[in-house]
């Protein structure tokens, strides 16, 4: 066991801290993207050509996803600056694929209550939702990226 994995700070260890770390760099990175390249070149360099995935997450795949969801919800709970869906879909697919793990990223739309069109992004793995996903019934998928 790695000496990161041993000490805690407020019961998380280390490694899990450096993960989070991670997680706000790049929500601020793509705040950052999303103010200033169109969304559509954004996913161009992200997601590239990569289909959507549709396979079911493995046992070891699950772990890293939860690990990554931690990760990105902690560094948005905790930061004084406000992550809406986009970023935190996007620091999502690119920290688990930097893992191994391929993901899909939904768009969608739906009415709000005074008839306007809103959007929304989250991030799936398989059939289950990584982040957005309590949002995310309500909205119509009308593109993916892999």
């Amino acid at each position: 066991m790695s000496r990161a994995s041993r000490v805690k700070i407020a019961g998380r260890s280390v490694g899990e801290w450096v993960l989070a770390a991670e997680a706000l760099l790049l929500l601020a990175a793509f705040r950052v993207a999303l103010a200033l390249v169109p969304a559509r070149r954004i996913l161009q360099i992200v997601a590239g050509g990569a289909d959507p995935m549709g396979e079911a997450p493995s046992e070891q795949d699950r772990a890293i996803v939860v690990r990554v969801r931690w990760a990105v919800e902690a560094a948005v709970r905790h930061s004084a600056v406000r992550f809406v869906c986009f970023p935190q879909t996007l620091a999502g697919y690119v920290m688990l694929r930097r893992r191994g793990v391929r993901g899909t990223m939904v768009y969608g739309v739906a009415r709000s209550t005074t008839g306007k069109l809103i959007a929304h992004t989250w991030l799936m793995l398989g059939e289950r939702c990584v982040l957005g996903g309590a949002a995310s019934e309500e909205f119509t998928a009308v593109e993916r990226w892999g």
